[in-house]
This record gives C-alpha cells, structure tokens and sequence, in this order.
C-alpha cells in the first residue's frame, strides 16, 4: 500500500477557517494581483489546502511546507514549517483515507515586483502542489479635479 499523500485542493483566499473538520472560506482561488507600485504588501490571506492523507500514513509523524517563490525558483519570505499526525476517525472502515483540510493565515507577504509567482505545498518533502499567481503594475488612474458649473458657485454671468 502507498503512502503518498493527495491534493485534494490548494490555492489562496482572502479569509479561510476550519471547524470541525469543515472548510470556510471568502474571495478564494485568486490569481491576478494588480498593483500601482512595488514593492507591494498583500492584505491579510489565507493559503487553504485540502489533503487525502492514506491509511498507511496514519499514526506517523509527517512534515508540511508552505512557501512562496518567484519564476526563477527564489524563495520569497514566506515559509510555513509544521508536524501533523492523524488517526482514524470510529466512524471509518479499515483502509479509509482521511481528508484533512487546513486554513492558514498569512499576513505581511510583500511581492517585490510585477511577475510570476507560485505558492508552494510540500509534504515530507515532496513537492505536492503549486499554484500560480501573477502581479501587474496598472496606471493609477487619474482625478481629475472638474470646475463646478458656473451657478454652483455664485458667480452667474449677468443677464
């Protein structure tokens, strides 16, 4: 039997939560970021990822890396190292895989610049998932300040 973990989701959200084994999320799977200027940091997020974790992994300590990099493979300074064990639930049958859904918060990510970028998943140190996003640098858009009509102002020509 193999012991290779399963995604059955990952990607970015504005806000994600678990409870009770259940995944919350708002403004999920975005993948375009536009901004005037760089560097740039990004509001408050969420990296969800959604695993099928085997029965022959269950019980063992198993590592999970969460990261950012750039096009060239350059790690941005995100890095999420965490340890996690899982069990059988009463409920399951000999041989089930357990689905096993995580929300974590991310703040004060800054994108250096206009470009592609992809969030990593890695377990027990392999590569599982990558999801991309791209940055853009738009024009701010310009205000243009109009003059009130002449008789908002008081000053109507004579008649």
């Amino acid at each position: 039997m193999t012991r290779t973990f399963r995604v059955l989701a990952f990607f970015p959200a504005d806000h994600a939560e678990v409870v009770n084994g259940k995944l919350y999320m708002h403004g999920g799977f975005w993948g375009r970021l536009n901004f005037p200027l760089f560097p740039q940091m990004l509001p408050p997020m969420a990296l969800v990822a959604v695993l099928e974790v085997p029965f022959s992994a269950y019980h063992a300590e198993h590592t999970l890396a969460l990261g950012v990099t750039d096009a060239d493979g350059n790690a941005l300074p995100l890095h999420v190292d965490a340890t996690f064990r899982v069990g059988a639930d009463a409920q399951m049958q000999y041989g089930d895989p357990t689905v096993m859904p995580l929300a974590v918060p991310v703040t004060n990510l800054v994108i250096p610049g206009p470009g592609d970028y992809s969030f990593t998943l890695t377990v027990n140190g392999e590569l599982l998932e990558r999801y991309a996003i791209r940055a853009h640098q738009v024009p701010v858009p310009m205000q243009l300040n109009p003059q009130p009509p002449a008789s908002a102002t008081g000053n109507d020509p004579p008649t």
